[in-house]
């Protein structure tokens, strides 16, 4: 075979090797132009996950409302399952009379008398304990009284009638406004005198549906341990109000006998 010949074969043999890595280049362009594409969108979704994120970020504040307003709902149904029980348990009892502890324990303040604000300021200071269980007390023919040493009534009539408009005109108040006397024979310590002239008035108004109140069937709630000794010394029945732990009355009136 003649050198120009073997030349000419070994052109001819080196030409599918050329070929060979002429695709391997290219295999290889391909790819990096294809890892290319997959870092450009890598780098979208990352951007587009970034502003997702801040998106969601500035709708949490109306999804933990969402939830707020979920979980004070089962709070409420909660509450008015309690009370309902808390009703059962006083009418089991024979209790037919709350009276009730105006300032920290109606409201979780104390006004000492002196209230500068509006009724309706007040009236945010109800405990929600008491929004349930007095409606629930009233429409089972448990008539409520406010005792309180606070001479400021008027406040007091108006925060009723904001709290409870439907029900407000059947809410007994004995204040020290010196609008009323006790005249019997009964212990005047402590809210016993309150309670015997709310009673008193309860028996005389027959539209509130009281046919017999004694100290049997009264039930006196009050955060001042004094008077919760007077009531008991004067053989009617009370509790003392937790101001910390407000909710713990209902538990106590589910332990009343």
């Amino acid at each position: 075979m003649s050198p120009r010949s073997s030349q000419k074969f070994e052109s001819v043999s080196e030409r599918p090797m050329r070929l060979r890595r002429g695709n391997k280049l290219l295999v290889i362009t391909i790819a990096s132009f294809t890892a290319a594409v997959l870092l450009v969108q890598i780098s979208v979704i990352k951007h587009l996950s970034k502003e997702n994120s801040d998106s969601e970020t500035l709708d949490m504040p109306l999804t933990a409302a969402g939830q707020n307003s979920w979980a004070e709902e089962q709070r409420s149904k909660t509450m008015e399952k309690k009370c309902s029980a808390a009703v059962d348990k006083l009418i089991e009892c024979g209790i037919n009379f709350l009276a009730i502890d105006f300032d920290q324990t109606m409201i979780d303040v104390h006004t000492g008398g002196r209230w500068q604000g509006t009724a309706l300021e007040l009236t945010e200071h109800m405990r929600p304990v008491f929004l349930h269980l007095v409606p629930e007390a009233t429409n089972r023919n448990i008539r409520i009284a406010i005792c309180t040493f606070s001479g400021q009534t008027k406040h007091i009539r108006e925060v009723m009638e904001y709290a409870f408009p439907n029900i407000a005109e059947l809410i007994v108040i004995r204040g020290n406004d010196k609008t009323w006397e006790y005249h019997g024979n009964g212990f005047k310590r402590g809210k016993q005198q309150h309670m015997a002239s709310a009673a008193e008035e309860l028996l005389a108004e027959q539209a509130l549906g009281v046919t017999d109140v004694t100290k049997a069937t009264t039930l006196l709630i009050d955060d001042d341990p004094k008077n919760i000794r007077m009531s008991l010394k004067d053989r009617t029945r009370a509790i003392w109000f937790n101001p910390k732990e407000p909710n713990e009355l209902l538990d106590n009136i589910l332990m009343l006998k």
